[in-house]
């Protein structure tokens, strides 16, 4: 045993410990699924966004150029219904899944935590109710406020502070019982939200949290937030856990926000502020997988054992779509002492590069969220600038070069072992034993 393995195994043992405490923890797993199951809402608007932007890459003295900015107001409907009102949403999906984690029937539940968040992120505005705060900005009101809503109904029910009156039938009288947990959440809402308008200057709920949240949205939106996040995901992944499921409960609600606000900017020609999107987190700092691993499956493609060229051909693909397990657990890169210096602190050190790229403004921030399509299109897709995929493309051929001198090292471990084995075969054959 070398002197690095016991380090290696007591460090193991609390990243295991960390990460199960993690999952299981019911209102972060709550968050990740609730905030996952958006992710499909947030594809439908970037999908109109990307057909809005489409029509800025003809010159605009064409036809197609006139039809674009003619009906850009039509294509931008989806967009506005569902970026513009993600915190219901939002409210609706982890209210739904809490439901799930708590056992508890979820329709009143999600109605209730629906109600919550729209009368917290909105206010009465010379007889208008004014909704601007249903959009990202309202995300980490609408998901306390879902949990909290949940979690008081769940417990209204096991402490049986309801309605009931017997004799009725199932359904009516389910609706009997969630009247009171249902008026203690609005009237608790209401409340807040007059308190909070009337000692803050008329600044409703999301708008403190705005302010409060401002060092925690700007740090992760930062070269060394970056960093860390990337830093934390691999060395998960090398202890074979995925790190992207585990730290994105915690970070999927800031990106979230990021990427409205990058998407609001786009769709009126403005420059986007923000780069730590989890579109950017897949396409650029994890570029064909967590680790940039598909330079590790080109890496194996041409490499002279069998078993590594075996392990590149099976991972080529799933890389191309951002999959990263067939190299993690194939090759393996998992408790490889061979690429830990490379796949844990390579990594967030060219992600963070490539950070600096988007941050300085050499290729455009991600606007839309895209799913299902291979690299280097997707980073195309995700940030409507032609020089995104020429990013990812250095992204890939940097992740070669980092590699490169351990992956020889690790060939070469291998080849050797085959020649061993192989001598002693032959070793075996010259005896001419036969039984």
């Amino acid at each position: 045993m070398t002197a690095s393995q016991p380090f290696l195994k007591k460090f193991e043992q609390h990243m295991v410990y960390i990460a199960t405490r993690i999952e299981q923890n019911r209102f972060i797993s709550s968050i990740k699924n609730g905030m996952i199951s958006l992710m499909a809402i947030l594809m439908v608007g970037s999908i109109s966004l990307i057909i809005t932007g489409l029509g800025s890459l003809f010159s605009p003295d064409t036809a197609i150029s006139h039809f674009f900015a003619q009906y850009g107001a039509l294509f931008q409907l989806p967009f506005t219904y569902t970026f513009g009102l993600l915190s219901v949403y939002c409210a609706i999906t982890i209210s739904y899944h809490h439901t799930q984690k708590i056992n508890v029937a979820p329709l009143y539940p999600i109605i209730s935590s629906v109600m919550v968040t729209m009368i917290l992120n909105s206010k009465i505005v010379e007889g208008n109710i004014n909704i601007a705060f249903l959009d990202s900005r309202g995300l980490f009101v609408a998901i306390i406020a879902s949990l909290a809503t949940v979690e008081f109904i769940s417990w209204a029910y096991r402490k049986k502070i309801t309605i009931r009156i017997g004799g009725l039938p199932d359904m009516i009288a389910k609706t009997f019982e969630s009247i009171f947990p249902l008026l203690f959440v609005v009237i608790a809402a209401c409340a807040m939200t007059i308190t909070s308008q009337s000692l803050f200057n008329q600044q409703i709920v999301p708008e403190l949290f705005t302010t409060a949240l401002a060092p925690a949205v700007s740090g992760i939106d930062s070269v060394w937030g970056v960093f860390i996040i990337i830093l934390l995901e691999m060395i998960f992944w090398f202890f074979g856990l995925n790190g992207y499921a585990i730290l994105i409960g915690f970070t999927l609600p800031f990106m979230t926000q990021y990427l409205s606000l990058n998407a609001a900017n786009f769709a009126q020609g403005l420059p986007t502020e923000h780069v730590f999107t989890e579109g950017w987190w897949g396409a650029f700092a994890a570029c064909t997988g967590s680790g940039i691993t598909g330079a590790i499956a080109l890496l194996g493609l041409m490499s002279r054992a069998p078993q590594l060229k075996a392990a590149g051909k099976a991972a080529i693909v799933p890389s191309l779509f951002g999959i990263s397990e067939p190299v993690v657990y194939g090759f393996p890169i998992a408790f490889n002492p061979y690429f830990f210096f490379p796949f844990v602190l390579g990594t967030p050190i060219l992600a963070s590069l490539t950070y600096l790229v988007f941050d300085m403004g050499f290729v455009g921030g991600p606007v839309a969220q895209v799913g299902g399509i291979p690299t280097p299109i997707a980073q195309y897709f995700i940030t409507m600038d032609w020089r995104a995929p020429i990013v990812a493309v250095l992204v890939i051929l940097a992740g070669l070069l980092m590699y490169y001198p351990f992956f020889k090292m690790y060939e070469r471990s291998i080849l050797n072992k085959e020649s061993e084995m192989q001598a002693q075969r032959d070793k075996y054959d010259a005896l001419n034993l036969d039984f």
